[in-house]
């Protein structure tokens, strides 16, 4: 349990430095860029080249699915914030955590992974949990959301690459990856991801399409730790968990969810509106009727 709330912790830690982008006027790929480099460094200064690359070896017949997601990682994270931007947090955030309905539907009956058997009030507990995700999501109109019609694909792609990501990420640990290599599919994942994202980069900085400035590398340094880390316990808090993600997607983003509205009204100062709180008292209850069989065991 432990392991899931780092994973929340350090995922809203980088939605929170990704807020700070706009304020600052960080330019997001090559921080992106910079943040997956930082990755890699924080992984190998944490836990040491023997156990991490040092044990590449004993993972090369995974390996090249690490790197395929980390393609998939750098995809889905820089359309997120171009998204972010275009049409607006909200939208984005519901594409993005919606997602979760493939999530659950991947894990309950093509992975099979379920450590327990669902009831009515499980089942229950997920619809309220996209209901929750819809009423915290919604802000009133404002001009952003004023493109969205003219690029009505964009939510629908996040929506699909960010389910492809959650599924892909439990399906290579629970059939791949040992518990001792949890480091070592970090760093290979986003070492795949830098890679990709340090070409692309170059390509842009050579032909002068873009500029990379200290704030990108600061912003890039700042994202980089927590988002190891996030990774890096959410496989942890997979293992714990059987890799039932069923169980554990659904309670991940609505805590995601919670303690990004928490800082949002700390650290930004945003007003929720009755229908956010009304969203987050419906995500505490769906948290309740997804794990309640866990709860009620360990009381």
């Amino acid at each position: 349990m432990i392991d899931l709330l780092l994973a929340v912790l350090f995922s809203t830690g980088w939605f929170i430095i990704f807020r700070y982008f706009k304020t600052f006027k960080v330019d997001t790929f090559p921080a992106v860029v910079v943040n997956y480099w930082v990755c890699i460094l924080t992984g190998l200064l944490t836990f040491g080249w023997g156990n991490t690359i040092g044990r590449f070896e004993s993972a090369s017949h995974w390996a090249i699915y690490a790197f395929g997601l980390g393609i998939l990682f750098i995809s889905t994270f820089y359309l997120t914030a171009y998204s972010t931007q275009t049409i607006g947090v909200t939208l984005t955030t519901v594409s993005a955590k919606i997602s979760l309905v493939l999530t659950v539907f991947a894990n309950l009956f093509v992975l099979q992974s379920a450590s327990k058997t669902f009831d009515i009030f499980n089942y229950l507990g997920i619809i309220l949990a996209i209901i929750a995700i819809v009423l915290s999501s919604i802000s009133p109109k404002n001009n952003e959301n004023q493109t969205q019609k003219s690029v009505w694909w964009l939510p629908l792609l996040i929506f699909l690459l960010t389910a492809t990501v959650d599924i892909t990420v439990n399906s290579i640990n629970a059939i791949f990856v040992k518990p001792e290599q949890s480091a070592l599919f970090s760093i290979l994942t986003f070492g795949s991801a830098a890679l990709i994202g340090f070409l692309i980069l170059s390509f842009q900085l050579i032909s002068k399409q873009r500029k990379i400035t200290m704030k990108e590398v600061l912003g890039g340094i700042a994202l980089g730790i927590p988002n190891f880390f996030s990774l890096f316990y959410l496989l942890k808090a997979l293992e714990f968990f059987k890799n039932d993600g069923a169980f554990l997607f659904p309670i991940f983003n609505i805590a995601i969810i919670l303690a990004s509205s928490i800082c949002a009204v700390i650290l930004f100062k945003e007003k929720l509106s009755k229908l956010n709180l009304l969203g987050l008292g419906v995500a505490i209850l769906s948290i309740f009727l997804i794990a309640y069989q866990e709860i009620i065991k360990n009381l």
